[in-house]
């Protein structure tokens, strides 16, 4: 069927490329997540993270669709993934921190909206990222690690390249400002997910 197999990837990977490797690997480990632990689809892999209350505001869910949350690493990640129906691996987990732990939005949402956009889509990966972004998967970040944009931005796009391509409007007046402050959604963001996790036990 013009499929390849695993076993043949992996053996390429082995004498070219490691990162290719580690992302196989990660493939593999959603997918036997996804084949052990079906509810995984809608609900968190960790029972007691259904316990968070999510602000779930549709305002500011539609500024992070559409790369306007005044943050412009996240908002050139959102508009290359409207544009282009891809994302970098690492402004996808930029962009679902921001969304889950900023915003305190659903991580379903963001799913399901990544769901329809990306053309590398692949359920068992989605899903498994995204519960890594919010904190709730079998294997995710902890809750209280909230990527701060700006650092990020230092990190990955210091000469600002990427976000020039994506937001070129984002030096001037006509850039909306942040939706939210960093420092105060991060301290939301571990305030909710704690009394949350409280709740649960």
């Amino acid at each position: 069927f013009g499929t390849v197999s695993i076993r043949s990837l992996v053996r390429t990977a082995l004498d070219l490329n490691e990162t290719w490797l580690n992302e196989l690997i990660w493939r593999e480990f959603f997918m036997s997540i996804l084949w052990h632990f079906p509810h995984v689809t809608d609900k968190s892999f960790r029972p007691k993270y259904d316990a968070i209350l999510w602000r779930n505001n549709e305002e500011e869910f539609a500024r992070w669709c559409d790369g306007m949350t005044g943050y412009p690493i996240v908002d050139a990640g959102m508009r290359e993934l409207n544009a282009t129906g891809f994302m970098h691996n690492r402004v996808r987990m930029i962009t679902a921190s921001f969304l889950t732990k900023h915003l305190l939005i659903d991580w379903r949402w963001g799913e399901a909206y990544f769901a329809g956009k990306l053309l590398d889509y692949e359920l068992s990966s989605n899903n498994g990222n995204w519960q890594w972004a919010a904190g709730t998967g079998c294997d995710a970040a902890p809750y209280f690690r909230v990527f701060n944009p700006a650092e990020q931005t230092r990190k990955f796009d210091s000469g600002l390249a990427y976000v020039h391509r994506w937001v070129p409007e984002s030096d001037s007046p006509s850039y909306p400002l942040p939706v939210v402050d960093h420092a105060m959604a991060r301290e939301r963001a571990l305030a909710t997910y704690s009394s949350g996790l409280g709740r649960s036990s």
